[in-house]
């Protein structure tokens, strides 16, 4: 057997056998504690990775301070940038913040994940075994680097089309995580969802191949702020398109979990995208909260940080998080350790924008709308698309100038760095 195909042998084999440990989740009732209150709640189709409540026994005085914290929440306080003050008054806020920030440096990213209710997947289901790659793409080159993977730019030989495609290692502690993001990409079709070509495993490697972007993602963009700053019908035109995928996605009963800036792709026809499912997860009918904490913690909700049962709402509280990263160049508390970010967050909720006087009433509102700590009053997608802010938007010529004057502004600034150096 060729060395090659020996390997994907071996992955295929180690894959399949994820099979029944995933199967076993499908058609379960989940059982998590639930903060509110004492009851429990059963839940949906996706297993947690951690136990939200610890078991820990820890007791507080406003002289003496913490007693029986875990030695790494003691170090992780210390650090925290928070005041004494902010400790006495905020005792539980404190506690949940540090068993988010202490569960997040544990768990694997790993999920157990059904996407419907009758049959489950591996990923074994979803990908191409039948052809080549390396045949079917040529002339890939290098374009981007994350914590998945590489992303390089291609050309398929029998269309001469022009696809991204994502290159990420594949094994146990991510095989979950992957076979969520391709299925979510693969059942998905709108406009404002990155489209999903196909993926293949090459030795221990996963090629998934998507449409190419030529904008790249947002954060590029405000990366050049303020040289760059979008105006509010450019921000409404983003917000509108990431609305309309938003929407979309929660009508099939899914959650992004991670919307912000990098998951946001841009091309300079004007297109929006959605892009990175890689935390999203699939609710049954029957119940449409639940309580694993995933995300990028700037960007996050108060009631994932906190670890209560949260539903669709925490994607737009990330939504409006991202306004307020393209309104000022960056999101929220920024400045700060990511713990004290995370305590800030749970007690304060946001800050205002700092230049208030620049913005008009219905982008202010529509913000208050989308950063509503009470979930009751966040609005849904839906209801946000009838808003005021979001009804004269941009066109897509004018996203297209902005994302060519960005491109502009990087070549020349990379191009000065190299006479620099």
């Amino acid at each position: 057997m060729p060395n090659e195909e020996k390997k994907k042998s071996t992955v295929l084999g180690r894959l399949k056998s994820t099979k029944k440990k995933v199967a076993k989740t499908i058609g379960k009732k989940q059982h998590h504690p639930k903060k509110s209150n004492d009851t429990e709640f059963e839940d949906f189709v996706v297993s947690t990775p951690f136990a939200v409540q610890h078991g820990i026994h820890v007791d507080f005085n406003s002289t003496t301070g913490f007693s029986g914290l875990p030695s790494e929440w003691e170090a992780m306080l210390k650090t925290s940038g928070l005041s004494k003050d902010e400790v006495i008054n905020n005792t539980q806020a404190v506690l949940d913040v540090l068993e988010f920030a202490d569960t997040r440096k544990k768990e694997h990213r790993e999920e157990s994940f059904k996407v419907d209710t009758t049959k489950s997947y591996e990923l074994t289901d979803l990908i191409n075994k039948v052809q080549n790659p390396r045949e079917l793409y040529i002339d890939l080159e290098k374009c981007g680097e994350g914590a998945a993977g590489e992303v390089f730019l291609a050309t398929e030989k029998a269309t001469s089309r022009k696809v991204a495609i994502k290159k990420m290692e594949i094994g146990k502690e991510n095989v979950k995580l992957i076979t969520t993001e391709i299925y979510i990409m693969k059942s998905s079709t709108h406009p404002s969802i990155i489209q999903y070509f196909d993926s293949f495993l090459v030795d221990s490697c996963l090629w998934v191949v998507m449409e190419f972007m030529d904008g790249g993602c947002l954060t590029d963009l405000l990366e050049e702020y303020p040289k760059i700053k979008l105006t509010e019908a450019q921000i409404a035109y983003i917000c509108l398109q990431t609305l309309t995928g938003l929407d979309y996605i929660h009508s099939y009963n899914r959650i992004h979990r991670d919307i912000k800036s990098d998951n946001i792709l841009l091309h300079t026809d004007g297109s929006v995208k959605i892009a990175d499912f890689g935390y999203a997860a699939q609710l049954t009918e029957e119940k449409n909260k639940r309580v694993t904490i995933v995300g990028t913690p700037y960007w996050m909700a108060p009631e994932l940080i906190r670890g209560y049962e949260y539903s669709f709402k925490v994607d737009v509280w990330s939504l409006g998080i991202m306004l307020m990263e393209m309104a000022e160049g960056e999101p929220p508390y920024m400045e700060f350790p990511p713990l004290r970010a995370l305590f800030l967050i749970t007690t304060k909720g946001t800050p205002g924008l700092k230049e208030p006087h620049l913005w008009s009433n219905e982008f202010k509102n529509f913000l208050s709308f989308c950063l509503e700590i009470e979930t009751d009053k966040r609005l849904l997608p839906c209801e946000l698309l009838k808003e005021a802010f979001v009804q004269n938007p941009a066109s897509p010529a004018q996203i297209g100038d902005v994302i060519r004057r960005t491109k502009q502004i990087k070549a020349a600034t990379a191009k000065e760095n190299v006479l620099n150096l």
